[in-house]
């Protein structure tokens, strides 16, 4: 143009700009903010961010408001930085880590030898609320590594120190809060007004900082306390800080050193060690029937876990089957769809109920069965050649996202069933302040296992992920409470594995399909994790079971 003005698109329309200015300025010249229901994202080109963004002319912008359920997750980092902007205030001397997520909040602890009083709690929360209201702006600052390093160098904050190491070449956008020293990763709100509802719940030796609801920033999110699944949590957090492994630096810093193959073998010890705890309670049920029922998301290794658990079974001279649910899916063309008119795999309707349980009746009374192998490629059932008995005294395990689930096995006494929920519930962390939503590892295990044995390229996995989590929150997740233990297939070294078949994969998505911004983003995520040699994971590991070479058959 003549007067050296550009043009973009925004939500659709044109739009003169001077070229260079951020998206924020935009927004106000053009009266755009959203008033009530303000933006607080910009998506660029596919690609969701702040919105400090500069602008040069010909992108395609879309505007994310607050109320919007995709901006849930940034609500949450920002909830995160202003509860460590009041404990930087109220407690400077120890350092506030986000350990994990629960239930819909994360907890959280005061690393000091004495957990928070009531009274501490109730003024952190204060302070929280007093920050929120003084609207303290969050500003995104652009660093080059050595920048980033020599920026960290006296920082308290030993685990970001670590992760800073590890930064890929290029710059990264950290988060400096007004008046604060902090400096933190991931994507921001503009200001700390834009938190939102929250609360703090005491859960000690730490607390649960509980977000607002997605799609309701006013409305904190309701909470129900799971005691089972708090405890396997603390568990794998005690167990990782012994280790010395608590965040991803601790990782890469081991992988660096050259010792990524001691680090692949103690995560596999440990695992194998919970296994044989699983396996001595399935031997302590009674000789007249044993029914294991494993559950647990997409992708948490199910599969695996309930065939390592039957070799740990055999050593101790029981001979149990494995049954997995998949196997007794309708046919493609029969599967029940969705509001939107997918197939709704996730239900279970999406299963041949009928044959399930004539199967399991069969073989707990002793009868020889036909049993059914689902294709995933055709989407059809064939049966298998053999027919299939279970010996008297032994244990039929079955395993399969609707496990837990009231309607199935619900004739086999309860003292005669052992119910497992199974999930890799802690991924290993940013930093102290930055943790991983535990989806995440799976859906880059899903990504792999799509693509490596199911024909599905990543686009295709990405468009079907929310259906697939949305599934969970109804078929799985409900049911979770019924579980008698919870088995934690988290591998903290998985993902410098898993990026070795997810970058390529990820990096095939056309910037005109639908999930080429999520796919994007999960590049750039996984550029922070080091690459692991494969080659260094046992066969018997529950990875193999997404990667490939297996000393299972499936």
């Amino acid at each position: 143009m003549a007067n050296g003005n550009t043009t973009v698109r925004i939500e659709g329309r044109p739009y003169d700009i001077v070229p260079g200015t951020p998206l924020l300025e935009v927004l106000a010249v053009h009266d755009l903010e959203g008033g009530a229901d303000p933006v607080v994202l910009g998506v660029v080109n596919g690609q969701r961010t702040c919105l400090s963004e500069p602008l040069w002319g010909g992108e395609t912008v879309g505007l994310m408001r607050r109320s919007h359920p995709k901006s849930h997750s940034t609500i949450q980092r920002t909830l995160t930085t202003v509860m460590a902007m009041a404990c930087e205030e109220l407690h400077p001397e120890h350092a506030i880590v986000v350990d994990f997520s629960y239930g819909d909040g994360m907890y959280c602890e005061l690393r000091r030898d004495a957990p928070l009083l009531p009274a501490e709690l109730a003024a952190l929360e204060a302070r929280m609320r007093a920050i929120v209201a003084a609207d303290r702006e969050l500003k995104p600052v652009l660093y080059g590594p050595r920048a980033l390093q020599r920026e960290l160098r006296n920082s308290s904050r030993r685990h970001t120190r670590e992760a800073a190491r590890y930064v890929p070449a290029g710059t990264a956008v950290f988060c400096r809060p007004e008046g604060s020293r902090l400096l933190l990763q991931g994507l921001h709100l503009p200001s700390t007004a834009y938190a939102g509802a929250f609360a703090l719940l005491p859960e000690p030796p730490g607390f649960v900082l509980l977000p607002s609801r997605p799609g309701a920033p006013d409305a904190v999110q309701p909470f129900a306390p799971q005691p089972k699944l708090l405890a396997a949590l603390k568990d794998h957090t005690a167990w990782t800080t012994r280790q010395d492994i608590p965040d991803l630096g601790s990782i890469n810093r081991l992988v660096a050193e050259g010792r990524a193959g001691e680090l692949i073998a103690i995560c596999e010890a440990r695992h194998t060690r919970g296994v044989v705890g699983v396996a001595d309670r399935i031997a302590a049920l009674p000789q007249d029937g044993r029914l294991v029922l494993v559950s647990g998301p997409s992708s948490s290794g199910k599969t695996t876990f309930a065939k390592r658990l039957a070799l740990m079974l055999r050593d101790q001279g029981l001979r149990p089957r494995s049954l997995s649910l998949d196997d007794f899916f309708v046919d493609r063309m029969e599967t029940p769809r969705d509001a939107a008119g997918a197939f709704d795999y996730e239900t279970i309707d999406a299963l041949r109920l009928d044959l399930l349980d004539e199967t399991l009746a069969g073989l707990l009374a002793g009868r020889e069965m036909r049993l059914p192998r689902y294709d995933f490629h055709t989407g059809s059932s064939t049966w298998r050649e053999e027919p299939a008995s279970l010996p008297p005294g032994s244990p039929l395990i079955i395993e399969g996202i609707h496990a837990l689930n009231a309607r199935l096995a619900a004739a086999v006494p309860r003292r005669n069933t052992l119910r497992i929920y199974v999930s890799a519930l802690t991924p290993t962390n940013i930093d102290d302040l930055t943790y991983m939503p535990t989806h995440l590892p799976r859906l880059f295990r899903r990504l792999v296992r799509d693509a490596q044995f199911r024909g599905y390229p990543a686009a295709t996995t990405l468009q079907r992920w929310n259906s697939v989590r949305e599934g969970e929150k109804k078929y799985i997740f409900p049911w979770q409470s019924n579980a008698d233990l919870f088995f934690n297939t988290g591998l903290p070294y998985e993902l410098g594995v898993l990026k070795l078949w997810a970058e390529p994969r990820l990096a095939a998505v056309p910037p005109e399909d639908a999930a080429f911004g999520r796919a994007r983003g999960l590049l750039e995520f996984l550029g922070l994790h080091l690459p692991i040699d494969a080659r260094l994971v046992p066969p018997t590991s529950l990875l193999r079971e997404f990667i490939g070479e297996s000393g299972f058959r499936y």
